[in-house]
């Protein structure tokens, strides 16, 4: 059977999905990966379900995890008929295709050289990254015959938008800058989005989502937090920086990643400084690091305002030697990010 090259620019792979979910006209094989799971999930359990609509999906639909299935019971699933139905469905999930058992490569280009028409195979990648050796032959012919779908974290606009719909299905509604406040204070997965999303409309008392709504109950990630943080430590203010350090801490967030989300932040901070000294703004840093809401750009704008350049590179030089010293097995590392609190707090001072 001949195929076609599917593989494209990036984004095509997941307009060619939707086309091919919303026609019915499903592909043959599909390469699920990317880091943005609730998408991933959504068009896997689309193609189940229109696999199912004959009401024989015991029978039409097979799932393996990777590594746990025999060449046999790969070949019987690809050989098999579908059974009151026009296609069938096998999904594999988290094959490492690279370091596969050789039958298992075997079938695959068994496979490859001619497809069954009947056949919608859905390689899924969650646990593992998708990492294609194109050395390999089987690799190279998988790509060719493939719809390659990266499911990559959505644009700001397209959250902002979804994050309106989400919470229109609670009756709530919510305006352009606190769904940006959400995006920064709880991140841009839409798997996490989801939970947050149903924890403040079930919080919320009146009709419009307020930032004080959010405050309440959202759950905030680790950059977010950290943000705070330097927000303290450029305002000079060591009490409140040391307390939302004992937080963090209290949360088992692990001291190496905590200073790692600090030194990318004080790198923002210095960035706009320089930006301010240059006469340039929050366009400039958003576009600077692709940002997927205004909210943080203009958040490190006003630390910058709070500093120098000057400041701006004394703490930031704080804080590379501080990972230096955490690399090198300190027995105590809440002790040295307690002081770059406090050496950072000193130098704004």
């Amino acid at each position: 059977m001949a195929y076609d090259n599917k593989k494209k620019e990036d984004g095509a792979g997941l307009k060619k999905l939707k086309e091919e979910v919303k026609s019915g006209q499903l592909a043959s094989i599909y390469i699920f990966h990317g880091e943005e799971s609730y998408l991933k999930e959504y068009y896997r359990d689309a193609i189940e379900k229109q696999i199912a609509e004959s009401g024989f999906a015991e029978f039409n639909i097979t799932i393996f995890d990777g590594g746990e299935f025999s060449a046999d019971q790969l070949t019987d699933a690809i050989e098999s008929l579908p059974f009151g139905s026009e296609r069938k469905l096998i999904v594999i999930r988290d094959l490492d295709l690279g370091t596969a058992r050789a039958e298992i490569k075997d079938v695959f280009l068994k496979l490859l050289a001619d497809i069954p028409e009947y056949i919608c195979l859905i390689l899924y990648y969650e646990a593992l990254t998708y990492k294609p050796d194109k050395r390999q032959n089987l690799f190279k012919n998988l790509e060719k015959a493939a719809t390659v779908v990266q499911f990559d974290r959505a644009k700001g606009s397209e959250l902002v938008n979804w994050l309106a719909r989400r919470f229109a299905a609670h009756k709530k509604k919510i305006g352009t800058r606190e769904c940006d406040y959400i995006l920064f204070l709880c991140g841009s997965l839409m798997t996490n989005l989801i939970t947050e999303v149903d924890k403040i409309a079930a919080y919320a008392k009146g009709e419009v989502i307020t930032r004080a709504d959010i405050d309440a109950v959202a759950s905030r990630v680790l950059d977010a937090s950290v943000f705070d943080l330097t927000d303290q430590i450029m305002s000079n203010d060591y009490p409140k920086a040391l307390a939302t350090f004992r937080d963090l801490m209290e949360q088992k967030n692990e001291p190496i990643a905590v200073l790692s989300a600090l030194i990318r932040q004080v790198q923002r901070v210095y960035a706009a400084a320089l930006a301010l000294q240059e006469g340039q703004g929050e366009r400039y840093i958003a576009d600077l690091y692709s940002f997927r809401s205004a909210y943080p750009a203009g958040q490190i704008i006003k630390a910058a305002r709070k500093t120098t350049v000057e400041k701006a590179a004394k703490a930031l030089d704080i804080c590379c030697n501080a990972d230096i010293e955490l690399k090198s097995n300190i027995p105590n590392p809440e002790r040295v990010l307690e002081l770059v609190i406090l050496r950072m707090a000193e130098v704004q001072a």
